[in-house]
């Protein structure tokens, strides 16, 4: 099996409009790419497997493995639009616009095997399809984000999203994603919500940007707190998967649950703090040492 995480997710190039009004265009990125990178700060390298257009800029994904990737003519191209409460929405362009096209099927997991594995977010049948067969690889641990596009159109879709958290070792959507999924509820009740639907899943997270993570072990009378841990905010973009590329890190090198959350929290720190992902980029362990004692400082726990 790979030394490695892999995670399974897509590439994508975005035309980006921030809150402010200002723009940035042909930004190379996608959940693939910033997962990957989140989790190679930690593990010295990660490996990608989603669908890679000729026309994405690879060679600057420096310790990514991109040779499981199957190459697509073109990359998906989407508008990304910020909201000022900190939102988004990605809406791809219409020749784009079915993008399981961009997502890796069972035949691309089939070309590795790999003991720890993120599923980024994905048209649901294609993440139940995965699932099961990367459990079938004899993947142990398995880290989810989620789509909620599926729970925008069809309000049925729900419970067979209940379902998958049951089926993996962490689940870690955003606030945005849980509120589609159990609308009107704040966070520590959607919290305790989440882990009545799945008792067993080791991690549940939900990530609440600038107000950082919200999050719960399984088994544990403690909800932790962890604030962000960002010295400053350039670019939110990927700051998510970079937090579930951290997070799955912490598993891969044999860590605890929170040992997950320091390291995403990190990840994603370090994320928002350049363009892009350069901030993912050229760390030195001194710094990801400072950073994780600083973050680890700052967690609170509360009863649960």
């Amino acid at each position: 099996m790979s030394d490695h995480p892999a995670v399974f997710g897509n590439f994508a190039i975005d035309d980006l409009v921030f809150a402010d009004g200002s723009t940035r265009w042909g930004v190379p990125g996608g959940t693939a790419a910033y997962a990957a990178l989140g989790a190679a700060l930690w593990t010295g390298g990660a490996t990608a497997v989603a669908p890679l257009g000729g026309d994405y800029p690879q060679s600057l994904l420096t310790r990514v493995d991109c040779s499981r990737c199957r190459i697509i003519p073109h990359t998906m191209r989407n508008w990304g639009l910020y909201e000022d409460d900190g939102t988004r929405h990605f809406v791809s362009r219409n020749r784009d616009r079915d993008w399981s096209g961009f997502c890796p099927t069972s035949e691309d997991a089939a070309t590795g095997t790999q003991s720890t594995a993120h599923l980024a977010a994905m048209p649901l049948l294609r993440t139940q399809s995965l699932i099961a067969h990367l459990r079938q690889q004899g993947a142990s641990t398995l880290s989810l984000d989620v789509d909620n596009h599926d729970l925008q159109q069809d309000g049925s879709s729900a419970q067979a999203h209940i379902d998958l958290i049951r089926l993996v070792d962490l689940y870690l959507p955003s606030q945005q994603d849980v509120a589609r999924l159990l609308p009107g509820l704040p966070p520590t009740v959607a919290l305790r919500r989440l882990r009545d639907y799945a008792p067993n899943t080791s991690l549940i997270a939900i990530k609440m940007g600038e107000a950082g993570v919200l999050a719960h072990v399984a088994g544990s009378d403690d909800c932790i707190r962890l604030p962000s841990v960002a010295r400053a905010v350039v670019d939110t973009t990927g700051a998510g998967d970079a937090f579930c590329g951290g997070a799955l890190a912490a598993y891969a090198e044999g860590l605890g649950p929170l040992d997950a959350i320091v390291q995403g929290s990190v990840s994603a720190a370090l994320c928002v703090e350049g363009w892009g992902w350069e901030g993912l980029l050229q760390v030195s362990e001194d710094v990801k040492r400072e950073r994780s004692a600083d973050a680890r400082s700052r967690v609170a726990k509360t009863t649960f």
